[in-house]
């Protein structure tokens, strides 16, 4: 990819006007999940001759080690961790830089601690240059300095924890970033593809499966009504929402869910390039990449890995997540690491007391009172225990507040 024609300042960050994240709808911020489809979006055209998807990889993760530093996000999770082996692999196999992994620290929070997988890994790969940022206090929080910098500067990203990437980004200015995005949403692609397992006669059909694979292959319409009756009974969860958000949430989410494909191969090609999910968080990370004239690549959503593994998995997918990891980077990990189920978590990092702050004294402002109950969310972010889905409200209040500080207006849709 071109490197941008903009200035870029002497400590690595852009001169340029900042890059804008891209929009969420009402009912993006009431979920605290993106919705929808990309109007116009084509499939992913199938590549003549197929190449394997250690391949693909390897050419995704070449146009990241052909500008380096190349830093490779790593929590030591089974995502990153096996972005980081390939690469490494490809980098000393034709003479690139070694990438560097380069990990967030979290003192004091248990649940984040990953420095015995981290180790392991690095170890395994016989890597010598690691860095590792250590994140104090509220720096992380989402609302506190660098996700306000970020807000400020781009407006509403998404995930709620995408200025996460900002310290790693800036490490990296004028090279580039490799992230695990992408990972997760296959390995849930994976796990729910009981319906093409069993039609294809890969597993052994249970008593229940009558009625998945009955949904599987009905019609449209049918499909977005019984996941919209099915969200609808979810959504009475998140004590914010109104009826009406209700409504219009679990019509958004079934009309999401009922318009996927039958089948892993299709759902891959036609399915992740229309999605608002995967484009608006690939465009927030952008944005942040921008400031340091960094490019960010994400092997697991790249067109041409998305192909192959499309081709490799045909109509009934590559099994759960552990049988996709050994398929793929079974050669390059540790064998500890292939069967690991767990995986951290950084709420404490995401939600201090500079977030707790913020939401007792917030305005009431940023929401859209149609979809989301103001005192209800209010009282929910008192409370001990803050709901995820409620954390890019949270942001979008804070934007609100802060802009009517600085005479400044909220970016976001026009309401749905």
């Amino acid at each position: 990819m071109p490197r941008p024609a903009h200035g870029v300042g002497a400590d690595g960050a852009s001169s340029s006007p900042a890059v804008k994240a891209p929009l969420l709808t009402d009912i993006d911020l009431a979920y605290g999940t993106v919705l929808g489809e990309i109007d116009g979006a084509r499939p992913i055209s199938r590549r003549r001759p197929a190449i394997t998807p250690r391949a693909a990889l390897e050419e995704a993760l070449g146009r990241a080690l052909r500008r380096p530093p190349c830093l490779v996000s790593f929590s030591g999770g089974l995502d990153s961790s096996s972005l980081l082996a390939v690469a490494t692999q490809l980098a000393r196999r034709e003479g690139y830089a070694l990438p560097i992994p380069a990990t967030l620290r979290f003192p004091g929070s248990h649940d984040a601690d990953e420095d015995e997988w981290q180790t392991l890994v690095i170890g395994h790969l016989g890597l010598v240059e690691w860095l590792r940022i250590t994140v104090d206090g509220d720096e992380l929080d989402l609302v506190g300095p660098v996700a306000a910098a970020a807000m400020r500067r781009h407006g509403l990203l998404w995930p709620c924890n995408a200025h996460f990437h900002a310290p790693i980004v800036a490490a990296a200015a004028h090279g580039s970033v490799v992230t695990g995005f992408g990972g997760d949403e296959l390995a849930v692609l994976s796990a729910t593809s009981r319906a093409e397992r069993v039609l294809a006669c890969r597993a052994r059909p249970r008593l229940t499966d009558a009625l998945v694979v009955g949904l599987a292959v009905s019609p449209r319409p049918v499909r977005t009504w019984v996941h919209a009756r099915r969200a609808r009974l979810s959504l009475q969860e998140l004590p914010w929402l109104t009826d009406v958000g209700v409504r219009h949430i679990a019509r958004a989410v079934g009309a999401s869910v009922g318009s996927d494909p039958l089948g892993w191969s299709r759902t891959i090609r036609h399915q992740f390039p229309r999605d608002r999910y995967i484009a608006v968080c690939a465009q927030s990370l952008a944005a942040l990449g921008a400031d340091h004239d960094v490019e960010v690549v994400h092997p697991f959503v790249d067109p041409v890995v998305l192909d192959a593994l499309a081709g490799l998995g045909g109509f009934a997918g590559l099994g759960f997540r552990a049988d996709l990891v050994r398929t793929l980077f079974g050669d390059v990990l540790p064998s500890t690491l292939l069967g690991r189920s767990s995986k951290a978590s950084f709420d404490d990092a995401l939600v201090t007391s500079t977030a707790r702050r913020f939401a007792a004294a917030w305005s009431g402002g940023g929401v859209t009172s149609d979809l989301v109950d103001v005192e209800a969310l209010r009282r929910h972010w008192s409370s001990g225990e803050i709901d995820g889905a409620s954390l890019t409200l949270l942001q979008a209040a804070w934007i609100h507040d802060d802009s009517a500080r600085h005479g400044a207006t909220q970016r976001t849709a026009p309401p749905t």
